[in-house]
This record gives structure tokens, C-alpha cells and sequence, in this order.
């Protein structure tokens, strides 16, 4: 910034007439305003916080508007806290809320990719925990904001993920091995439904020894076997 010691230019010739003391007068207050003026904007310039911060026009956009934080950590009723599987992967300022792989099947039963949005954990149902969608998925029409999910951890290397009533039952009577490439322990669809579209043309009521299928999360390769097989003499 280029300060100027006489803003208001060179002085006016002066005469000693009385006219030319109040012209002299006059131009002394208006000096002394500009020099105070001068003064004013030197100490904005030297510091910089003595102005006004501006305030952003767009909030960031951090965390879902619905959210209220909790101070209550490790009670009884939130399990989902103290869960080894979902360790680390809880909001820092949200004990309840964490990232969820939401989906409509496997890649053998849809074209639609799965998607991660943020959940409030609020409760558990058998092995699985039950929460609430607090983001609306993009691509998912059968998913909405605000609907109740249940959703299980596979282990801690692989994000929690949803799951059905058919799929939590029929898990049950299955050994899968964990995908060669990510280790995905598990599976989007009930293995009845991979079985019936991998296998079209095998009775509905047949059950199949084993089978392989593509991994849900990064399409590597996941074998099913039986256990009714693996319990045979």
C-alpha cells in the first residue's frame, strides 16, 4: 500500500488578510482529518486481525443435519460400542454413527452398485444391529433416507454391511470362504438366490454341494460349501 503524506495535494499560496486565516484554519481540520484517516488505515494494514473475518457463503458440509451428538460412551444398551469388528469406525464426535455398505444384491443379481452412507446405530436383532439411513443413496430406489436397516461386521478389515432376514437364515448352513482379493467373509444375497441364477436348471428344492461366486465388494472369487456336506461321514 503507497501512503501519502499529503492526500490532499500541495498547499494554496496564503495571504495575511483575515479571509486567508480562516482558509488557513480551515485546511489545518482537514489535514488533521486526512492524517487521522491515514492513521486509521495503517493500523487495519499493519493488522490484519483488528478487520472483520468474512464469513463463508456455504457451510462445509461435514456431517448430516439430523445428527445430535451423544456424550454417553460404553453403556450396556450400545453393544455396537464396545464391538471389536466395528472398532475404528465410528464418527469421532458420533458414537452411534458409522458407514454402512448399503445394496440391492450381488453383482449376480443387479447392475446396481452398492453404495456407503452414514448410519446412526440404534439397536441389535440377533447378530445384526439395526440403525437409520442418514443419507439418501444415489442410485438405490429401493433405499431411502430415514429407513431402518440391519446390518452386521464382517471383520475389521471389510466395512459393515446390510443384510436380509433369508440371508442372516440361510448363513447359517454355509462355510464361505473369504474372497481371494479383499477377504470379504461374506455375501450380499441369500446363497439360495445365487444358487437359482447361477444354476437355472437345477431343481429348486436341490441343494448344491458347493459353488463358487464373485465377491460382492471388489468381484474376486468366494467358495460356498455346504455344511451338511462338511458334517458327512
Amino acid at each position: 500500500v503507497v501512503r501519502s503524506r499529503n492526500p490532499a495535494g500541495p498547499p494554496a499560496r496564503l495571504t495575511r488578510s483575515l479571509a486567508g486565516k480562516g482558509r488557513i484554519r480551515h485546511m489545518r481540520v482537514e489535514r488533521l482529518t486526512a492524517a487521522i484517516t491515514l492513521l486509521a488505515i495503517a493500523v487495519c494494514n499493519d493488522n490484519p486481525s483488528a478487520a472483520p473475518t468474512p464469513v463463508p457463503a456455504v457451510a462445509p458440509a461435514s456431517t448430516p443435519a439430523t445428527r445430535t451428538n451423544s456424550n454417553v460412551m460404553n453403556e450396556p444398551k450400545h453393544p455396537w460400542r464396545n464391538d471389536t469388528a466395528l472398532a475404528g469406525k465410528f464418527h469421532p464426535e458420533y458414537p452411534d454413527d458409522l458407514q454402512v455398505i448399503v445394496h440391492e444384491g450381488g453383482p449376480r443379481l443387479t447392475e446396481l452398485q452398492a453404495e456407503l452412507v452414514w448410519v446412526r446405530v440404534n439397536g441389535k436383532k440377533g447378530e445384526a444391529y439395526t440403525g437409520t439411513l442418514l443419507n439418501q443413496p444415489h442410485q438405490l430406489p429401493s433405499l431411502k433416507e430415514g429407513d431402518t436397516i440391519q446390518f452386521i461386521a464382517a471383520n475389521t478389515g471389510n466395512e459393515p454391511f446390510m443384510v436380509t432376514d433369508k440371508y442372516l437364515t440361510e448363513r447359517k448352513n454355509w462355510s464361505i470362504t473369504a474372497c481371494n482379493k479383499c477377504g470379504m467373509p461374506d455375501l450380499f444375497d441369500a446363497p439360495s438366490d445365487l444358487q437359482a441364477k447361477i444354476f437355472p436348471n437345477v431343481p429348486a428344492d436341490a441343494t448344491m454341494e458347493s459353488f463358487t461366486s464373485f465377491c460382492p465388494v471388489c468381484g474376486g472369487v468366494q467358495l460356498l460349501t455346504s455344511k451338511a456336506v462338511e458334517t458327512e461321514p
